[in-house]
């Protein structure tokens, strides 16, 4: 009986010891599964929130790269004020600023209707989202037109240079950010929402 035992324990180890044959192309398509059921998993859970995403990166480009200059460093940007600073004292001059201060100011609401979308996915939030990416592109393209008129109309040697242009173009990035996460949002919206009161 003892020897049949150890029979068996020896039969154990060897199918133990076994290795199956390495495929490393089924191992490649194991892993492309996993990671494609991974997508899948993350966007059926995460799908409402992707306008969000987009609305808060487009928020960062409209709010982050404003002019500095680190002293003893030769870390400086100059983007929106340097801009403003190089147009004459004129009407062209107030208005870049003030529509410097409307792009500001709606780039941040617009970051609180993003988390307020995420929760909800409310067509009011979806509303408000279009109506303020409307008058965002809109600034823009005034703000970079002012600039266009200015070089068009002085007869000094002024002309568009980098400050200008970084201005323009990081703005310009910042609305299309906004024109994605708005057509994300009509795609997420839940047409169904109806508001719980609190008692």
């Amino acid at each position: 009986m003892a020897k049949d035992k150890n029979i068996i324990e020896e039969q154990n180890l060897d199918d133990a010891l076994v290795i199956e044959e390495f495929d490393p192309e089924q191992l490649e398509v194991e892993h492309k599964q996993a990671k494609e059921s991974a997508l899948k998993r993350w966007y059926s859970f995460n799908k409402q929130k992707i306008p969000m995403y987009f609305l808060l990166l487009g928020t960062i480009f409209f709010t982050a790269f404003i002019d500095f200059n680190f002293q003893g460093t030769p870390l400086r940007l100059q983007s929106h004020i340097a801009s403003i600073y190089k147009l004459s004292n004129s009407e062209g001059n107030n208005l870049a600023a003030f529509y410097l201060f409307a792009i500001y100011l709606t780039a941040i609401v617009q970051a609180f209707n993003a988390f307020t979308f995420a929760s909800r996915q409310s067509p009011f939030s979806t509303y408000l989202i279009t109506g303020l990416t409307t008058l965002q592109v809109t600034l823009v393209s005034l703000y970079s037109a002012t600039f266009f008129i200015e070089a068009a109309s002085r007869t000094d040697s002024y002309k568009l240079g980098n400050a200008e242009f970084i201005s323009m173009g990081v703005f310009i990035t910042g609305a299309i950010l906004f024109i994605i996460g708005t057509v994300f949002c009509w795609i997420y919206v839940n047409w169904k929402y109806v508001r719980i009161k609190d008692e």
